[in-house]
Parts: structure tokens; C-alpha cells; sequence
């Protein structure tokens, strides 16, 4: 069975808006607190790689093999390597882990992937690789309660997945919702660790704060 973890904002070196364990080396952090941050992280993990994702919000799926950089352009990592971990960044959006038996995904999924179909597209990735059985997890992400999008938003992504309705009058969108929808199609049992990243002083936010961190969900065979 693969292993995962969802980290929160604890236990690193960064300070002041990124404090403690920010992952993103993107959000304007010091380069050296960010390695150490995931220097440590993979050695909790005791892997031999973490290879992380530069995220788009796009839909871009890519194999994790040997001798890859430890970061890649994609909102998607698969890999069949066990002394591999793939790792996604969030601070608001999901980070999915799905086990295939075989090979694992780790999915950046926010409102524009969601509805673009990421997860269909990594779960069929991951059937042509011969994997079955499948569980996912849903990790911290900012709930149907507090990701309030404008009116016209609202309808577009409700047309595409109804599940992600919670009223016309808040035109909030429930993501979670509408990503176990697309699970459930697939079969997929779905486990959802459900903290609101915007609610939980544990996660960074970034509706709460932009200059904020990045936490991980990781995986592995």
C-alpha cells in the first residue's frame, strides 16, 4: 500500500509570513529555508527523491522516472518508483494523492484543473498503466463555506460540476465535493481529510493571506 502524508505549516526553518515549513520556492521565501524545509521533509520520509511540481492550474500530467530534476513543470506526477515521492504544493486548492497499486499521482487541483477534468485525465493516465483497485485522498483545502467566487464563476463551474453547488445567493464552490464526484465516476474509494485551509490556523491560506507559504501532500509507493 502507498504511503502519504499531508504536512501543515510546522516544523521548518522558514520565518515571518512563510513560518515554519513552507515548501514553495516560488512565493517569494529565502531559497536556502525552502531546501532545508524540503531537505527535511524527505528525509522524515526516508526517500531517496521528492520530486515536486512547478503548478500552472493547467492540466499537464507527467511520469516521475530516475534521474528527473526535483522539480517539474506539470499539475500532475505519476510514478511507479518506489524510492521516488511526488509531491504537490497548495495553499487553498487540493492536493490529491491517488494509490493505483502499481504507481501512484499526486494532483494540484483547484477550480480551473477541477473543471478542466485533471482528474479524469490522471485516473485514465493511470489505467493505461495498468493500475486498479484505486484509492484516493483529499487533502486540507478551503471548503464550500469559504471559497466565494463571482456569480458568473459560480454558474460556469456548477454547469460543468453540480456538485460543487452550494447556493446562487453565496456563490460559494464546494471543490471537494466535485472532486469525490469525479472519484465516485471512476470507482475510486476516496478518503477526505476535511480542514478548511482558510478556517485552520494549521495550513497556509492563500485567501487569508497571500504572502503565505505552501504546504505538501506527498506519496509513494
Amino acid at each position: 500500500m502507498a504511503k502519504f502524508l499531508f504536512s501543515s505549516k510546522f516544523g521548518g526553518v522558514s520565518a515571518g509570513d512563510f513560518a515554519e515549513l513552507n515548501l514553495g520556492n516560488h512565493v517569494g521565501d529565502l531559497p536556502d529555508a525552502v531546501l532545508k524545509n524540503r531537505t527535511q521533509l524527505r528525509s522524515y520520509l526516508a526517500l531517496q527523491h521528492l520530486v515536486f511540481m512547478n503548478q500552472s492550474h493547467g492540466s499537464e500530467i507527467f511520469t516521475v522516472e530516475k534521474n528527473y530534476p526535483d522539480q517539474i513543470d506539470a499539475d500532475a506526477l505519476i510514478t511507479s518508483d518506489p524510492s521516488i515521492g511526488i509531491a504537490v504544493l497548495t495553499a487553498d486548492c487540493i492536493p490529491l494523492l491517488i494509490d493505483a497499486g502499481n504507481c501512484v499521482a499526486a494532483v494540484h487541483v483547484g477550480r480551473k484543473g477541477l473543471a478542466g477534468g485533471i482528474i479524469p485525465r490522471v485516473l485514465e493516465a493511470l489505467i493505461n498503466k495498468g493500475g486498479s483497485q484505486m484509492k484516493a485522498w483529499i487533502g486540507p483545502a478551503i471548503c464550500g463555506k469559504c471559497y466565494e467566487v463571482s456569480p458568473e464563476i459560480y454558474a460556469d463551474v456548477v454547469r460543468e460540476i453540480p456538485e460543487t453547488a452550494t447556493s446562487l445567493e453565496s456563490h460559494r464552490l464546494d471543490l471537494p465535493a466535485g472532486a469525490i464526484a469525479q472519484l465516485r465516476e471512476y470507482g475510486v474509494a476516496t478518503e477526505n481529510f476535511h480542514r478548511c485551509t482558510l478556517e485552520s490556523p494549521q495550513y497556509y491560506s492563500y485567501r487569508g493571506q497571500a504572502r503565505t507559504g505552501r504546504f505538501a501532500g506527498v506519496i509513494s509507493l
